[in-house]
């Protein structure tokens, strides 16, 4: 028999009724409103402001019945479950900012991972949930200014998705089907930088980023941002930053103590 999900609401319609009936309005009312507070403070770059929004969200959503109702019923999983769920909540809400898609799905994966593999006592203390604020506070710090002409999104776009390779100014021209002339004129105009400048500064910023929340080695950060030769890497990172690639690691370990 064929699945007819309209039929099946009108016969469930009584049990619908009295379960929905069990939620406080008032409670879910407030808990959109904290969820939209949080996002918004997120997506401004306001660490403090957003913890401050997720810690009463949390708080409000352990009084709501319909939130318990849809949580693992072992408290430890209890936890990792509300990571995964606000992990999931910023990624969705950051897919309308300024914040490449392929950043986005980097530090989305890691946080999962590292929710799903942190120690109970990380959850707990709820350091998980705050780094996970920080994260994407950081990325929306990052990128929510740039507002770009479409040529040039195109261009960037490219660019963020292809760091990876081995990237020039004449296979950017001929992938967005620009002039390379008209290519460097109009990114030199917008962001202040030539192509190669950009793509050094894009690869740099990735890699600042995976230093920050990530535990891979140096070696492994350069060649996934596109630098095979991690002596290279380092150099132009020195170039940009003024530190090393270990020394900047060391910096953000210190601040965050």
């Amino acid at each position: 028999m064929k699945y007819d999900e309209r039929s099946f609401l009108l016969e469930n319609q009584e049990a619908i009724i009295k379960r929905e009936a069990i939620v406080s309005t008032e409670a879910v009312l407030s808990r959109y409103s904290l969820e939209k507070e949080m996002i918004a403070h997120v997506m401004a770059s306001n660490y403090r402001q957003a913890v401050q929004a997720m810690e009463r969200l949390f708080d409000s959503s352990t009084e709501c019945e319909d939130m318990l109702r849809r949580l693992p019923s072992e408290p430890d999983e209890q936890l990792r479950a509300i990571g995964l769920n606000l992990n999931s909540m910023l990624r969705v809400a950051l897919l309308s900012s300024q914040v490449p898609v392929i950043y986005l799905h980097i530090i989305a994966t890691h946080m999962g991972i590292l929710i799903k593999e942190a120690p109970i006592e990380y959850l707990q203390e709820e350091q998980i949930l705050h780094r996970i604020i920080e994260a994407y506070c950081f990325y929306a710090g990052e990128y929510n200014n740039m507002h770009y002409s479409e040529a040039v999104s195109q261009i960037t776009d490219y660019i963020y998705l292809h760091i990876r390779d081995e990237l020039s100014l004449y296979r950017i021209a001929d992938a967005v089907h620009f002039s390379a002339t008209y290519v460097n004129r109009i990114l030199k105009k917008e962001t202040g930088y030539t192509t190669i400048q950009y793509i050094k500064r894009s690869r740099i910023s990735l890699a600042k980023n995976m230093l920050r929340f990530h535990n891979l080695t140096v070696a492994d950060i350069a060649s996934f941002v596109g630098y095979p030769n991690s002596n290279y890497f380092c150099r132009v990172f020195h170039q940009l930053e003024g530190i090393s690639p270990m020394q900047y690691r060391e910096q953000i370990k210190e601040r965050i103590r």
